[in-house]
């Protein structure tokens, strides 16, 4: 494995996340209108608040963090394997966020109902698919000097 391949399966992985968040929230937005009466107009607000949170959050947070975690792979010396697309804390960070995912839809109404859950996995969804971006552009390269 070379670090190429380490940077597309992170970007893949992230893209895929953000993907599925999205649609989980789509679902939920769908259970707040057929279970909880949600207006047309609090899901409109909802979604809108979403894209604008999740692309500012990707494009200004979560790519800091890609381009960290690049950085990182660049930096590992010998063989290279699958475990390292992502340090060893950010497994944890995971299994974490999974555990916040699940309270968030168990305790959704406490929260304000799906129409408020949903924003938030839209929103961490299109932010993980934004800052996935990161993964698949290639750096710079530094400007050779012909000598003369």
């Amino acid at each position: 494995m070379n670090k190429n391949s380490l940077y597309a399966l992170a970007g893949s992985i992230w893209g895929l996340v953000g993907l599925f968040l999205v649609i989980r929230g789509a679902v939920m937005y769908q259970a707040a209108l057929d279970t909880q009466n949600a207006t047309q107009t609090a899901l409109m607000i909802s979604i809108a608040i979403a894209v604008i949170i999740g692309v500012a959050k990707g494009k200004f947070v979560l790519s800091k963090t890609a381009r960290r975690n690049k950085s990182r792979i660049d930096s590992i010396e010998g063989p290279l394997k699958v475990h390292h697309v992502y340090a060893k804390s950010f497994y944890i960070l995971i299994a974490g966020m999974i555990a916040l995912g699940v309270s968030l839809r168990h305790f959704n109404e406490y929260l304000g109902g799906y129409v408020v859950v949903a924003a938030i996995y839209c929103g961490i969804g299109l932010a993980l698919m934004v800052s996935s971006l990161t993964y698949w552009k290639q750096d710079a390269q530094p400007a050779v000097e012909e000598n003369s």
